[in-house]
């Protein structure tokens, strides 16, 4: 059980964006696909939209988790596990997206250098840590609300 838990969602107005541009997209295929002849378009449009939907709602947020066992963090829920053993530092700090040129999952200018944001977030909590592999350090900074203390 995490000691400390906090997801933070993309905002609302995000989604209906999002919603409007890929429907006009998708429906304007479908539509150009029977203008050709292609019986199968509305169909095709139909199920590229529900994939999409369900990526999305896999995406809908970043949670970041501290415990006993360390710390979990990524979309929808947790992915990435660091044990705590592994961890060199946890600080709160400024998310910079022209750091990491936008927000979602980003990859930074150094090698190991992942982002996981969302948009309106300008603080979040850079982990460093161990690579499980041994091939240095990585770090992470996961976007939140309120930085937590350090585990």
């Amino acid at each position: 059980m995490p000691s400390y838990r906090e997801r933070v969602a993309w905002p609302g107005w995000f989604y209906l964006v999002l919603a409007v541009a890929l429907s006009v997209g998708i429906f304007g295929t479908a539509g150009a696909l029977a203008r050709h002849g292609v019986g199968v378009g509305a169909g095709v449009a139909l199920v590229a939209l529900l994939a999409v939907a369900a990526v999305l709602w896999r995406l809908r947020y970043v949670v970041l988790e501290f415990g006993p066992e360390g710390a979990s963090f990524g979309f929808g829920r947790p992915g990435r596990h660091v044990p705590t053993d592994r961890i060199v530092s946890a600080e709160a700090e400024e998310y910079s997206a022209a750091r990491y040129m936008g927000w979602g999952y980003r990859m930074g200018w150094e090698p190991r250098d992942r982002a996981y944001s969302v948009i309106g977030c300008g603080r979040g909590v850079r982990l460093v840590f161990d690579d499980e592999r041994g091939a240095g350090r990585s770090s992470s900074p996961v976007a939140i609300r309120t930085p937590p203390s350090r585990p």
